[in-house]
């Protein structure tokens, strides 16, 4: 078994080396950063977006609002990462991206796209991603605007 093993990765390293999947995956990924490092300076909740090749990375963190901080802290009390699932589901269940949150109690969201992945796709990716974070951020502060007005509600109805 350990031949066969050792022959398989010799197989694979060669096809990694003649089709230049290597240069592919930096350029790809340079690509990937020049299209989503721009979303931390359009979303407030976008704090880094990092990489290596097609190694990528998002970190999400509360808005600078005291109103929205407040409830990005009110949903991180009841389970530490959950912001970043805003994210994740509906990239694989609207558009058909698979991410993952990068470990427990984090918001920094990763991809790991295939090193034959087209360019297109990275640019889908990307688009679908600004998308989603739009999404994100809206809810955001519709949750709050929607939280505050029941609050207001009951506390009136108290009176």
């Amino acid at each position: 078994n350990g031949e066969l093993a050792a022959a398989a990765a010799l197989a694979s390293l060669t096809v990694i080396e003649r089709e230049g999947l290597v240069a592919r995956a930096a350029e790809l990924g340079d690509l990937l950063m020049s299209l989503t490092r721009p979303l931390i300076d359009r979303f407030e909740i976008v704090r880094d977006v990092r990489g290596r090749g097609l190694m990528w990375g998002i970190e999400l963190g509360p808005p600078a609002g005291r109103a929205a901080r407040r409830l990005w802290e009110s949903i991180e009390r009841r389970q530490p990462g959950l912001f970043s699932q805003m994210v994740t589901v509906p990239l694989f269940s609207e558009h058909r991206i698979l991410t993952q949150v990068a470990g427990h109690h984090m918001n920094v969201i990763k991809a790991l796209p295939p090193l034959i992945t087209p360019e297109a796709e990275i640019r889908r990716f990307a688009s679908a991603l600004e998308d989603v974070l739009g999404e994100a951020d809206e809810h955001l502060f519709r949750s709050y605007a929607s939280l505050g007005a029941g609050l207001g509600r009951h506390s009136l109805s108290a009176r």
